[in-house]
């Protein structure tokens, strides 16, 4: 296999090495993810400083290496800028990028991965240039944030998040799903993972393999009925309808809080950033 190689490439993060260079780690169409050494981008004349912004999309040409890879080209082919404009869809965006990081290994070829990444990000900005013409309307009309609400969910910071907002986490759960699915990791959500049965589901066990009856044990945690109905909605809906899907706040945690323990469990790794 040649040396040489280009492909197309998506930013998930950075971090520095020595003086003037930087680690950046690029999940790539032909590669997966890919620790890639950026020779010099530290200093004021670097050609590729702004390109490697997290969810900027490139197509790249790398020098391979023994555990790293050399950046030697790069050329943006969308900047995702959008997303990282706004506060809400930056937070949802950093806590996907977070899971597939730690999801997927460094140089496994992982198209359908990427796919969704690229789907992702795509949707991500429609939900975020959504936002940014309510907003806009808002200014327009007079009306505040708070009149224009309608569903809305908290953030970290005690902020509601509007109806339009909100639509961030659920693209954001619905991604981390279907990544949990391309890993392997689906859960029981319709039957009891040990004996089977479809009646009531009243906890969830990530150790055991998903949704438990009543009658059998483990350790496990309570969750709604709706929080299983939500799960198998993101799974099956396509990513540009999840964000109309009607899911109440209450609901959107439990399905965050199934995703984060199969992550612990299966994954080995806790995710920090809450999409909200």
């Amino acid at each position: 296999m040649p040396r040489d190689y280009s492909t197309d490439a998506i930013v998930l993060g950075s971090h520095k090495l020595g003086d003037a260079d930087r680690v950046v780690t690029l999940f790539t169409a032909a590669r997966g993810k890919v620790p890639t050494v950026v020779k010099g981008v530290r200093k004021i004349k670097s050609r590729f400083g702004g390109r490697l912004e997290p969810f900027t999309q490139l197509q790249v040409q790398l020098h391979e290496g023994r555990n790293l890879h050399t950046l030697t080209g790069a050329d943006t082919v969308k900047t995702h800028a959008v997303i990282r404009d706004d506060p809400a869809a930056l937070r949802a965006a950093l806590g996907f990028i977070e899971m597939l990081g730690r999801a997927t290994p460094d140089f496994e070829k992982l198209p359908r991965s990427y796919n969704l990444l690229v789907n992702y990000l795509l949707e991500m900005d429609a939900a975020a240039l959504s936002v940014r013409s309510a907003r806009a309307e808002t200014g327009k009309s007079g009306q505040s944030e708070n009149e224009l609400r309608g569903n809305t969910f908290g953030n970290a910071a005690g902020r509601d998040l509007s109806a339009s907002e909100s639509r961030f986490v659920i693209i954001t759960l619905g991604a981390e799903l279907k990544l949990l699915l391309l890993a392997g990791f689906l859960p029981h959500l319709a039957d009891c993972a040990i004996c089977g049965s479809s009646g009531s589901l009243p906890r969830f066990s990530a150790e055991i393999g998903g949704a438990l009856c009543e009658n059998c044990g483990g350790e496990s945690f309570r969750v709604q009925a709706e929080t299983l109905v939500a799960m198998r909605g993101l799974l099956e809906t396509p990513l540009a309808e999840a964000g109309s899907s009607d899911i109440d706040e209450r609901t959107a945690r439990e399905v965050w809080r199934c995703v984060r323990e199969i992550c612990r469990y299966h994954l080995g790794t806790d995710l920090k950033i809450e999409p909200w």
